[in-house]
């Protein structure tokens, strides 16, 4: 699916208020995008006007964590960000018992060939699982279908209730991800439905994008070249209301 879908997004984070509008954008939809972000020194001054940066295994002293291939023919578990195979969408952090809210990234160098940004509504997955496959909808949603991370992982599920009417999405699906049986069965209808939702954005040096770490799934395509992204985990100020999540109608009684 094009990027155009997306096209009010996108915001100006140069502009007076840029901040604002970026999250204005976040509260609404989950996503914003935006350009001309080329420098460490520029994503973080873009990052703490939108919340506290939240320190990641991997990232430096300053909170980045700075995506390239490193050449390791096979990554360990949970390393292929450090690779140039593709990323399926996933959200960040599923390993922690409150992962961050906001993933915000920016190309510095873009990749020779692909290494196209991919993003999934994960409210629209909800919304079709609900349409065409409830019963998968529900053992995706049970408290105790999947198991997250290494040793100290998580137990938890694609969809997680929130506070109030909010549902919260954790998924990965690589080595350090294993579903239950109830579950498990599902996650080739799950994969199909995130698919007819990806969303494909070239990164161009200085494009870059902020997603809800609770409701938008965000990979790559694989790539060659020397592709360089910058990452920064967050938890958004109180004051810009960005939920964590996104609101699901419960049913009547």
């Amino acid at each position: 699916m094009l990027a155009t879908v997306l096209s009010d997004c996108r915001v100006d984070v140069a502009a007076v208020g840029g901040a604002g509008e970026l999250a204005a954008v976040l509260a609404q939809r989950g996503v914003a995008l935006f350009d001309g972000v080329i420098s460490e020194q520029q994503l973080l001054q873009l990052a703490a006007r939108l919340g506290r940066i939240v320190p990641h295994r991997d990232s430096n002293p300053s909170g980045i964590t700075v995506l390239a291939d490193r050449g390791d023919v096979r990554p360990r578990p949970g390393q292929a960000g450090f690779s140039r195979q593709p990323l399926a969408p996933h959200t960040d952090c599923s390993d922690r018992l409150e992962p961050p809210g906001l993933v915000l990234a920016a190309c510095v160098r873009p990749a020779e060939r692909g290494g196209d940004y991919v993003l999934v509504d994960g409210q629209a997955v909800h919304d079709e699982l609900a349409a065409i496959a409830p019963d998968a909808l529900a053992d995706l949603s049970t408290r105790r279908g999947a198991y997250f991370g290494c040793a100290a992982g998580i137990v938890g599920n694609v969809f997680e209730p929130g506070l109030g009417q909010l549902v919260g999405m954790r998924l990965r699906r690589d080595e350090l991800a294993r579903f239950a049986p109830h579950t498990q069965r599902w996650i080739s209808i799950l994969g199909q439905v995130i698919y007819r939702h990806a969303v494909s954005i070239p990164a161009a040096a200085g494009c870059g994008y902020v997603v809800n770490n609770r409701r938008w799934l965000h990979g790559r395509t694989a790539f060659t070249g020397h592709r360089t992204v910058c990452r920064v985990h967050l938890d958004p100020h109180p004051g810009w209301r960005i939920p964590a999540g996104f609101a699901v109608p419960r049913p009547a009684p």
